[in-house]
């Protein structure tokens, strides 16, 4: 299986490298934030949040530039008919879906990605700013419900990245068992493209 778009531009990959990380780093030091004898974590994963969120603001905006929403929520009937048979090939003849810029099961997946990640960042974003008592982890006692009632659906968002974050991975891993070099064309420029 070939990535139909190693093409990817510097913007992209940036903004790609950014995600990673950021993201990487919320799931794993969100383990830690609810044990008080850890604050020091909560501190850094509020932070990291703010920069994760920044680097998500990034990517909406890049797919708007680029006219890469409709790839990334191909939701008419053309476009699920293509995750759908991406979704068969998978299923009954173990081929992978192509990466790249194509609609399918690999853009659809993007697609939810993002708006997971663009809902946790959001719930973050309110618990740290818009909280009233002072940022996140120095607000107020009476501003406490409003802190857990944001806070349970920053939670529940977290799950479904966990999931995203698992499967994008695994799949990116297939893939370049497969034979595709992945990871190179999304976080390296490919060789054929250092001129441009």
């Amino acid at each position: 299986m070939t990535d139909t778009h190693s093409d990817w531009s510097l913007i992209t990959r940036l903004a790609h490298w950014g995600l990673a990380l950021t993201i990487s780093a919320q799931l794993l030091s969100g383990l830690f934030v609810a044990d008080p004898h850890t604050r020091l974590y909560f501190y850094f994963h509020e932070y990291d949040g703010l920069a994760a969120s920044f680097f998500i603001l990034v990517a909406w905006l890049w797919a708007y530039a680029n006219q890469e929403i409709g790839l990334l929520f191909p939701w008419n009937a053309a476009g699920m008919a293509a995750v759908k048979a991406d979704i068969r090939a998978l299923a009954h003849k173990r081929t992978l879906p192509p990466g790249g810029q194509t609609t399918g099961l690999a853009s659809f997946g993007h697609g939810l990605g993002l708006l997971a990640v663009t809902v946790m960042a959001m719930s973050g974003v309110w618990i740290f700013f818009i909280i009233p008592g002072g940022h996140g982890a120095q607000a107020a006692s009476t501003d406490f419900r409003a802190f857990m009632e944001v806070s349970a659906i920053h939670t529940f968002t977290s799950y479904l990245v966990w999931v995203y974050w698992v499967g994008h991975i695994g799949f990116a891993i297939a893939h370049q068992l497969e034979g595709t070099p992945i990871f190179r064309n999304i976080f390296w420029r490919p060789a054929k493209d250092a001129g441009r």
